[in-house]
């Protein structure tokens, strides 16, 4: 009894004290936060007074360093802030390599100014200009990637891909086509380019391009190389060039096929736009392992890293032939017409993605159409991919909780790369795929109601073949393509794309491909794509049966969501040691999933860190690939679809 009667005395001091001291800190300031710095001026539509000049030089190619100096026109006695470009057209997300920025330094002939980085927008930097300074010099230094694990590399030592939003720093308070920059670069001497920008003037290395306004400049990439090789495809109603860079001259010529095929390319893109919308076009080639991003697009050129083995491998492997059509196709879709919320008055302006299954899923689209079209693909080859999509899209359960309208409108998915559970978590790329399959749906509706008299391409023509040759970006809505759809051929257009767009789904929609003639079928052979892609890569696909991929070495790369694997614990990152058993192989593996067919079993052994598991996996359906089976006494549209037009 006395110990509790001293715990209760204990308890009772210690609430009191504790009571006092809440009392006391009633009178003590609580924290407030600290005011916010004041808000950077907002893009107008106004012109900044005065040409800006920019000067890079470019010839430390090796080392990916460009040096740059910009002499932009102040007004004493103010506050200049300039941006670096974060949101690019074409890139849905705040992507603007700032980490590169370096060597930042400011100055009014010898006198250094000072610069201060905004504290929450931190691609921003406040300079404040002295009384009686009329200009300034602006130097600094973009350090581009040296290896791929770092970034995207668009320098080496015998080629570049000279992005200009990587370089500039902007005025804020207008609108990026209300600002006139007068650009020039130094490059190696002997070295030659290709750019959409018209040159004003040459002298060895040093080029100046005449002047052009921001928004310009930023769409139009300079293509350079030690190794050059420029081939007219067509020149009416303007020209059209294919131009292409490699390590070294052997590496320029390209195969029987390449320049026919590309030149088809542009015909039939006329063909179903009706219309082009730059002065001239610049398709650009890198050819190159671990160089550049894939692709990049733009109004009057396309950037396109490709594999060093492009040409050499250029029979045996046509799945890399399409990737010039995507940034083509987005000259008209994406850049002369974009959705309004993607377009932005400057790059610092967040875009909203919420029609990024228009902007890429359709262009995905016409990547395959008009490449098959155009003869670089053939038939089979289309239908393979549509297969491969169609699976990819089925085994994406994550659709049951989150809508492709919310994919699109999470700008920052494409940051959170590698996913673990790609097909729970979905990512950005999937507005580009399940979008194809979307418009493959309506491309199928139009031609099965109308009986063949209508399809997309009487959209392509009326939605963006207008205003032939202008090179204004003209904006659209969701209600101006199903207004454009419903004067093709009267339906709910609308409630179509938000059931699609809007609302959870349990399955893909397949419904361009049952229209088309054809059904999702599984066989235990793959494609010619898929084995074309496990030979080039090594790995082991299993996506569609045991749900994992796996690399020639046995390490999980891939585990598909509550797929055989996943429900056993393998993650990715493991290492199966054994299969029934047996020391891993690859074929020992294929071997052992196909007799599941015949209710063999299948027991793998893994490894995952330090720990070791042993399970029997619960699948007996054997090995499964995609394909497209032909189902007979229906019209075959997705062939008519492929076929090339006259």
């Amino acid at each position: 009894m006395p110990c509790v009667v001293a715990t209760v005395a204990v308890w009772m001091v210690s609430t009191a004290a504790h009571a006092q001291a809440s009392s006391a800190s009633q009178s003590w300031p609580l924290p407030q936060p600290a005011p916010m710095p004041p808000p950077i001026e907002a893009p107008r539509d106004t012109p900044f007074p005065g040409t800006i000049r920019l000067h890079v030089d470019a010839t430390d190619t090796a080392r990916g360093l460009f040096r740059v100096k910009q002499t932009i026109p102040v007004a004493p006695g103010r506050r200049l802030t300039l941006f670096f470009p974060q949101w690019l057209p074409g890139d849905h997300g705040p992507t603007g390599q700032l980490e590169g920025l370096a060597g930042l330094k400011v100055q009014a002939g010898k006198r250094v100014i000072a610069w201060t980085r905004d504290a929450v927008q931190v691609a921003a930097f406040h300079i404040d200009i002295p009384a009686g300074v009329t200009s300034i010099d602006v130097h600094s230094q973009f350090l581009g990637a040296t290896e791929p694990r770092v970034g995207p590399v668009v320098a080496t030592s015998t080629m570049l891909d000279l992005q200009w939003h990587h370089l500039v720093l902007y005025p804020a308070g207008h609108y990026a086509r209300r600002i006139t920059y007068v650009a020039s670069v130094k490059l190696p001497p002997t070295w030659e380019f290709a750019s959409p920008l018209t040159v004003a003037q040459r002298d060895g290395g040093e080029v100046r391009f005449q002047p052009v306004t921001l928004d310009t400049l930023v769409d139009s990439p300079v293509i350079a190389g030690r190794a050059f090789k420029r081939i007219l495809l067509s020149d009416e109603p303007v020209p059209v060039h294919v131009n292409i860079v490699a390590d070294d001259a052997a590496g320029l010529e390209p195969p029987p096929g390449f320049v026919r095929g590309y030149q088809a390319l542009v015909q039939q893109a006329y063909r179903l736009f009706g219309s082009q919308h730059y002065d001239h076009y610049d398709l650009m080639v890198w050819l190159a392992d671990g160089f550049g991003p894939s692709y990049f697009e733009h109004l009057r050129a396309g950037e396109n890293a490709l594999p060093a083995d492009f040409f050499t491998t250029w029979k045996d492997r046509p799945e890399h032939r399409g990737r010039l059509a995507h940034g083509f196709v987005h000259s008209w879709n994406g850049l002369f017409r974009r959705p309004a919320e993607m377009w932005t008055p400057d790059f610092n302006t967040p875009e909203r993605d919420s029609l990024l299954w228009v902007f890429e899923g359709l262009t995905s689209y016409w990547q395959d159409v008009l490449t098959t079209r155009a003869g670089l693909w053939t038939r089979e080859d289309a239908l393979d991919d549509w297969a491969a999509t169609a699976a990819a899209m089925a085994s994406r359960p994550g659709r049951s909780w989150r809508p492709l309208r919310d994919v699109t409108n999470d700008a920052v998915v494409q940051r959170r790369k590698p996913l673990s559970w790609r097909g729970w978590q979905r990512d950005m790329f999937d507005a580009y795929s399940e979008g194809a399959l979307i418009w493959l749906e309506v491309d199928t509706l139009l031609r099965e109601r109308s009986g063949g008299r209508k399809s997309l391409d009487d959209f392509a023509r009326a939605f963006f073949g207008v205003r032939a040759g202008s090179q204004v970006t003209m904006t659209y809505t969701l209600e101006d393509i199903v207004t454009t759809l419903n004067d093709i051929l009267p339906h709910d257009w609308s409630g179509f794309f938000r059931s699609r767009i809007e609302e959870t789904r349990d399955a893909p929609p397949l419904g361009g491909i049952t229209q088309g003639g054809y059904t999702l079928a599984w066989s235990e052979e793959p494609t010619d794509a898929i084995r074309r892609a496990e030979a080039a890569s090594g790995n082991v696909d299993l996506g569609d049966s045991l749900g994992m991929t796996l690399a020639k070495d046995g390490k999980v790369l891939r585990v598909e969501w509550e797929r055989p694997a996943f429900k056993v614990g393998l993650l990715p990152g493991a290492v199966v040691t054994a299969v029934n058993g047996s020391p891993y192989d690859a074929q020992r593996l294929k071997d052992a999933v196909k007799a599941t067919a015949h209710q063999e079993p299948l027991r793998l052994s893994w490894r995952q860190g330090t720990a070791t598991r042993s399970a029997l996996i619960p699948w007996h359906e054997g090995l499964r690939y995609p394909r497209l089976r032909r189902v007979e006494g229906t019209p075959a549209i997705l062939d008519e679809i492929l076929k090339p037009r006259d």
